[in-house]
């Protein structure tokens, strides 16, 4: 399991759920109350246990995954209607998580870094 997940928090989608439900429908503001201005991340995997199959049709999840900031949104898309289309959509997210935690760890870096420097004496006038 990620190290992410200790970080995420389980709010209450701000969208409604779908009629015949969800494994997880939420939408997550990315900052804090003080720096919102509409970053959001939007995930909707629907729950299918309860369709069934008609006319040999296979029932095809609506899978949503939004990432948006202030001013700009990204869609990414996903679809489990193949083994190739699967396997494709899980190495989509694993590579995502696997750039996202590179980035985490590297933000965090910067930013201790950052606070040494700030904590450091400064001997003699910069110019």
């Amino acid at each position: 399991m990620s190290y992410l997940t200790l970080y995420a928090l389980r709010r209450p989608a701000s969208v409604r759920p779908t009629q015949r439900g969800a494994r997880v429908d939420e939408q997550t503001l990315l900052n804090l109350p003080e720096f919102d201005g509409g970053a959001h991340i939007r995930v909707l995997v629907e729950d299918t246990s309860a369709y069934r199959v008609r006319r040999r049709r296979l029932p095809s999840p609506r899978l949503k995954l939004r990432i948006a900031d202030c001013e700009n949104e990204i869609h990414l898309k996903f679809s489990v209607d193949s083994p190739d289309l699967r396997e494709n959509s899980l190495h989509k997210i694993d590579t995502l998580i696997a750039s996202l935690e590179r980035f985490r760890s590297s933000l965090q870096a910067e930013a201790e870094l950052r606070i040494e420097r700030e904590l450091r004496p400064r001997h003699g006038k910069e110019t």
